[in-house]
């Protein structure tokens, strides 16, 4: 079941699907025919002194499997009918984009509408840990020379290899400033004081807590408004031979 309760949640974009609880009986969601996986772009765990103690999660669909070079660090969820066609049911698949591909990270049984609130708490595990690799690979390659840190651990220095981002260009998102910096580091705020450079979804979900996000859907870059997700679309569909 898809709806949008929290309208104006900053942390969930604006052409997400919303899925929230459902009775029992309701049919599991499904991939459209259209789509290839669903992006999971917010997830927030419930907790039963909050004002909203249900488990929130929104995702962007994609239409077709992407370069996952590009999209280093997103987690994704297909939803496939159960060899037995039963229509109360799903079977999930969690899907992880690396450097060296799309990775089938997890597939479980055949599961009701309720599958959101079982899976949420592992995919903010695989998000948050997602996240937090692509800040270290960037600490490791900005300061560390004898490191073979992989090269654009989350995407974002690829839009500056193609022109599509500067270094020193802003980028906002709910009253955020983030700076881009060199090999694809992010810094927040404008101050000059000295901080510690982080990554695209790392930073989102540090000023989401307790909310994980996937800032790639959040950020968009200040001169335009373009979300950090329709340039990195953007540099997947260019071809290769004229990107850097």
């Amino acid at each position: 079941m898809t709806t949008d309760p929290y309208p104006t949640d900053p942390t969930v974009p604006p052409d997400a699907v919303t899925l929230v609880p459902a009775p029992p009986d309701t049919v599991p969601l499904r991939n459209p025919t259209d789509a290839w996986a669903l992006v999971i772009t917010t997830v927030r765990l419930g907790r039963p002194w909050s004002t909203r103690p249900t488990d929130l999660m929104a995702g962007v669909w994609l239409p077709a499997q992407p370069s996952a070079d590009v999209h280093q660090g997103d987690v994704a969820v297909r939803l496939h009918p159960p060899a037995h066609h039963d229509p109360g049911k799903a079977k999930v698949e969690i899907l992880t984009a690396t450097a060296y591909g799309w990775h089938s990270v997890l597939t479980l049984p055949p599961m009701d509408a309720h599958w959101p609130h079982h899976l949420a708490a592992t995919l903010v595990a695989w998000m948050r840990a997602l996240a937090d690799e692509a800040e270290r690979a960037i600490g490791r390659r900005l300061f560390t020379s004898s490191v073979g840190a992989p090269p654009y651990p989350d995407g974002l220095d690829q839009l500056i290899d193609a022109g599509l981002l500067a270094p020193g260009e802003e980028l906002v998102w709910n009253g955020h400033t983030a700076i881009v910096g060199h090999g694809g580091a992010l810094l927040h705020g404008t101050e000059p004081a000295p901080v510690f450079p982080t990554a695209v979804s790392a930073l989102a979900t540090r000023l989401a807590t307790p909310t994980t996000v996937n800032g790639w859907y959040l950020w968009r870059r200040a001169r335009d408004g373009r979300l950090l997700a329709d340039l990195r679309a953007e540099l997947a569909s260019a071809p290769r031979s004229v990107q850097r």
